[in-house]
């Protein structure tokens, strides 16, 4: 008898320990020179929130890899309409999670007016704006306060004033926290968040209710690593330009989760259309840590934009560590938008609420379609509504294109707005949406150069369900290079990936059987050659050399046949 409760006994510890076991899901350990890498993480844009004095930008000289940790340096500048210049980079859709443990090491920058912060936001507004969605702050500084360091939660709350917060007030983990790095976790549960600095539990936020109000973090989040400077907290006393420039340091960042059992795993992939997917090895099921790369493959037309929540490096690389969906998305190769056709949800949408007071709403996916059900509005279209913002647009024209019907016959207002300054439209056009399915489309003339718009569908006139689906924002190239066709009758015959790239890329040819060695050759939009090679086989690595950030064409050649398609470098 006391040997099987013995056995019982040791059974139950052996569970218990393998039930904490964390394994890394994704990490940065900053070792690369260079810019973020952009498979991990993209930047805001622009002047956005907080009365910050910087502007972010997503220059090499405000973020940046050297010595193995990422900087991101405020500097006193003139750019755009700010007096000053920062970053602030973001793993929105390539690295969004619910739950788990993360660890950065990292080093705030003193000196008054600085305002760093290392925290997180949900992926997709399912409760609606800030703060119903939440905001979890891993850590914040304000150089003002020179010894403190803040760790907090922000939601809705229950008091009627549409926010609330849990923090833990000023805490002083170590004396002059801008003289060394200090070890931040953050490990969240269904239950709570737990804040530790150097190993020491600085805070708790224990969840009060199974209410979004008071717990909205059982949704995914993405991270943002930024430094502001000045602003409504960063600047309340006023800011110290004799300090500038200032850096701010992240040694590493390390996100793990709780594995769901000891293996062996499953892989499996999400229903995807407009590409095909090669996994190597591929398994009935994987043993713990095996070694898997998924190569995605658009077809002609498409690029491949990522794996969901994931990574967007293609090919893809990592160890097998718990049971996996992989989700790969690709969208049209000219399209701008990030997410037109909702596949995901509607991030990166977001709304725009004139007034909590007067507009009540709640959003869905039905059969594809982006629903909005609106319960109380103002009645005025711009009121309310949702865009997608930091888009990069030249002057030219565009064509906008989208699906929509109502629950009542109604005008959108449809605008290209600035995303700083005074918010002002660029752009804007009225759509009457009937009650039954239609296409519609519209010509954006954009009058000049501008690398921080934002679309804008204003539906304030709206009650009842307001369906969308399919919305597309593609530039008009009305005179191609003489020659070049932007696609051409073989244009499925050659695939390119990853597309887009950050330099080099694999051809990989399918149909296009009529020979062995084919001309690849390189274009501009105007027509001019900027590289050319010779490519044999099915499957081809070229190295085309550093080519700047925009849209090229690219054609092979055959003694019978060619094919064009685009490629894009960002």
């Amino acid at each position: 008898m006391n040997k099987i409760l013995t056995t019982i006994f040791l059974l139950v510890i052996t569970f218990s320990a393998f039930s904490q076991k964390y394994v890394m899901v994704w990490n940065d350990e900053f070792n690369t020179p260079g810019l973020p890498d952009s498979t991990k993480w993209s930047h805001e844009i622009g002047k956005l929130r907080n009365n910050e004095l910087q502007y972010y930008t997503s220059r090499w000289e405000n973020a940046r890899i050297e010595d193995t940790v990422l900087i991101i340096e405020a500097k006193k500048e003139k750019y755009q309409d700010a007096d000053y210049t920062s970053a602030s980079i973001i793993s929105k859709g390539v690295g969004d999670w619910k739950y788990g443990k993360i660890e950065i090491s990292a080093l705030v920058p003193g000196g008054k007016g600085t305002w760093p912060a290392l925290w997180m936001m949900p992926t997709y507004n399912e409760y609606g704006g800030w703060p119903r969605s939440g905001e979890i702050d891993i850590m914040e500084y304000v150089g003002v306060e020179p010894q403190n360091l803040y760790f907090n939660t922000h939601f809705e709350g229950t008091q009627g004033d549409g926010h609330d917060s849990y923090g833990s007030g000023p805490e002083r983990v170590v004396r002059n926290p801008w003289l060394s790095f200090i070890k931040y976790e953050l490990i969240w549960t269904p239950d709570k968040i737990e804040w530790y600095a150097n190993d020491r539990k600085v805070h708790e936020y224990n969840k009060p209710a199974d209410d979004y109000r008071v717990w909205p973090f059982d949704k995914e989040f993405y991270l943002i690593f930024n430094l502001a400077y000045g602003g409504n907290w960063g600047g309340y006393d006023g800011v110290d330009d004799s300090k500038l420039p200032h850096k701010f340091l992240v040694d590493y960042v390390r996100v793990y989760q709780l594995q769901e059992s000891e293996g062996p795993f499953t892989l499996e992939v999400q229903d995807f259309k407009n590409g095909e997917i090669d996994i190597s090895p591929k398994l009935d099921s994987y043993p713990e840590n095996t070694e898997v790369t998924v190569t995605a493959i658009p077809d002609s037309g498409y690029v491949f934009q990522g794996w969901k929540h994931m990574s967007g490096a293609n090919p893809f690389t990592f160890k097998v560590v718990k049971n996996t969906l992989l989700s790969p998305y690709f969208k049209k190769e000219n399209e701008i938008l990030s997410n037109s056709g909702f596949d995901f949800g509607w991030g990166p949408w977001k709304h725009y609420v004139h007034d909590y007071d007067q507009i009540n709403y709640s959003l869905s996916i039905e059969d594809g379609m982006f629903v909005n059900n609106i319960t109380k509005t103002t009645g005025v279209d711009w009121q309310f509504g949702f865009q997608e913002s930091g888009l990069s647009l030249k002057k030219g024209k565009y064509r906008l294109t989208f699906e929509a019907y109502a629950d009542m016959q109604k005008t959108v207002a449809i605008t290209v707005s600035k995303n700083y300054a005074d918010w002002g439209a660029i752009i804007s056009k009225k759509v009457t949406v009937t009650t039954n399915l239609k296409e519609y489309e519209l010509t954006l003339d954009m009058p000049r150069d501008d690398d921080n718009v934002r679309l804008y569908f204003g539906i304030g006139q709206f009650l009842g369900k307001f369906y969308i689906d399919n919305i597309s924002l593609t530039e008009i190239i009305e005179n191609p290079p003489t020659g070049i066709s932007e696609t051409s009758d073989n244009s499925k015959k050659f695939k390119i990936f990853p597309n887009p790239t950050t330099g080099n890329f694999s051809v990989h040819v399918s149909s296009f059987v009529d020979s062995e060695k084919y001309a690849l050759q390189i274009f501009s939009l105007d027509g001019k050659l900027i590289y050319e090679t010779v490519i044999r086989g099915s499957n081809t690595e070229v190295n085309p050399g550093a080519l700047k950030k925009g849209i090229y064409l690219v054609k092979i050649n055959s003694e019978k046949s060619s094919s064009t398609t685009k490629l894009i470098i960002n």
